[in-house]
């Protein structure tokens, strides 16, 4: 989904639509976010009625934030009328957040009755983008995401441990003929953001991806008893080095 404004309240038509409920529980549902805290990142939450039935009035939204570490460092409830659509603007809870990978970041844990479903709206500059309830991956579930490798490009990959288990995951990047592989240790609830072309791809010995573009992919498997979440964050310079671009990559 692209980092660009769009008609706002026509994309959440839109996602009113999906018909698939992801995290849900006998109690309700459970939604994990990637969140961010930083002078130039903001985020809000989005809580959508779907099927609230005719009695229900009010709806009750309860988040906790963990930090990088799996930490909960805050907790919050906000309460609204049903049948609207709530958005709650999340920097005003972030601020406990610890800095790691250059940046204040953490894991966000969305509870809410059934009948409604959750959005992440992340603010760049200019740039937005919409995220619905990311797809978990259990076991030995794999993801796949686009890859194009550049010198003008930077893919950061952000990761989520959704569950109360340390989590390892190996992640394997795979373009022309070259499959270069790396894992990465996640702690319960706690959240890991790793540069693509900074921190993994100069550990292997090959630069061949540097010269012009190159197309590929990135698989994300986890390993043991934990649920993953993951996305990519890309970043595309101008030529000229004086614009920036961004773009969000889940699945």
């Amino acid at each position: 989904m692209c980092w660009h404004e769009r008609g706002f309240w026509s994309e959440i038509e839109k996602l009113q639509r999906f018909n698939s409920l992801q995290g849900m529980e006998a109690t309700g549902i459970t939604s994990h976010f990637w969140i961010a805290s930083s002078e130039c990142f903001s985020s809000a939450l989005l809580v959508v009625a779907e099927d609230v039935g005719e009695k229900a009035s009010r709806a009750l939204v309860s988040c906790s934030v963990c930090d990088v570490d799996g930490v909960p460092v805050q907790e919050f409830q906000v309460e609204y009328p049903a049948r609207e659509v709530g958005v709650i603007e999340l920097q005003p809870f972030l601020s406990a957040l610890k800095m790691r990978d250059g940046l204040a970041h953490g894991h966000l844990i969305v509870r809410t009755n059934e009948g409604f479903r959750h959005f992440c709206r992340y603010q760049l500059g200019e740039q937005s983008a919409m995220v619905p309830t990311p797809r978990l991956n259990r076991g030995r579930e794999m993801s796949f995401m686009p890859l194009l490798l550049g010198s003008h490009r930077e893919h950061l990959l952000v990761l989520v441990n959704d569950s109360e288990a340390e989590s390892q995951v190996v992640l394997r990047i795979m373009y022309g003929t070259r499959s270069p592989e790396w894992t990465v240790q996640i702690p319960p609830n706690g959240s890991r953001m790793v540069s693509i072309e900074k921190e993994l791809l100069p550990t292997f010995d090959d630069s061949s991806w540097k010269k012009g573009v190159v197309q590929g992919y990135l698989r994300v498997s986890p390993r043991g008893s934990g649920a993953i979440s993951s996305a990519i964050i890309e970043r595309v310079e101008s030529i000229e080095g004086d614009n920036e671009m961004y773009r969000w990559i889940g699945v």
